[in-house]
């Protein structure tokens, strides 16, 4: 039970962390750009995920909602596509990412980055991955976006074929 109590305090601090202050950035040098604290995401697993670790693609559709931007206040919301190749298990994993964010101003980002933190406490994945738009409005800049994917069928991990789906929240922002 206290491990169970530590887990939920540490995804809790972690979420609410990222919530009051998304980046760590100095304040005479890097100016949040764009913040969407509403969002959500599916994606899918190929082959699934087992409690073995094995090359796995995944691909992932999301929006983004709820957008704060000083420099561009047209900006309110965007949709966006993910693409992810390396090895993973139930357990963990790591790799690189792109992203490709649709504003709703017609303009586009195109982000690539890594994991910073994998959790999976209950089943659930917590991650904080960073990168850099390499293309596109806010181009240059360095992205935090945090995902809470609950597994919602973790016997799947025992099993050859594996889990093979998540969904959940997401947020984003985006430092100059």
């Amino acid at each position: 039970m206290r491990l169970r109590s530590l887990i939920v305090a540490l995804v809790g601090g972690l979420l609410g962390a990222t919530a009051l202050s998304p980046v760590p950035a100095s304040a005479s040098s890097s100016v949040v750009d764009v913040n969407c604290a509403l969002g959500t995401q599916v994606g899918t697993y190929s082959p699934g995920m087992t409690l073995l670790p094995r090359h796995i693609d995944f691909q992932a559709t999301g929006t983004l909602g709820g957008c704060l931007s000083p420099g561009h206040p047209d900006i309110t919301g965007a949709t966006f596509t993910s693409l992810v190749s390396g090895t993973f298990s139930c357990l963990a994993g790591s790799t690189t990412n792109t992203s490709t964010y649709h504003w709703n101003t017609g303009h586009s980002s195109t982000v690539q980055g890594g994991f910073e933190v994998n959790l999976k406490p209950g089943g659930t994945t917590v991650l904080v991955l960073t990168g850099t738009v390499i293309d596109g409005l806010f181009q240059g800049a360095t992205v935090v976006q945090t995902k809470v994917l609950p597994a919602t069928d973790l016997t799947a991990c025992l099993t050859p074929q594996g889990l093979t789906s998540v969904s959940g929240t997401v947020t984003f922002t985006a430092v100059l």
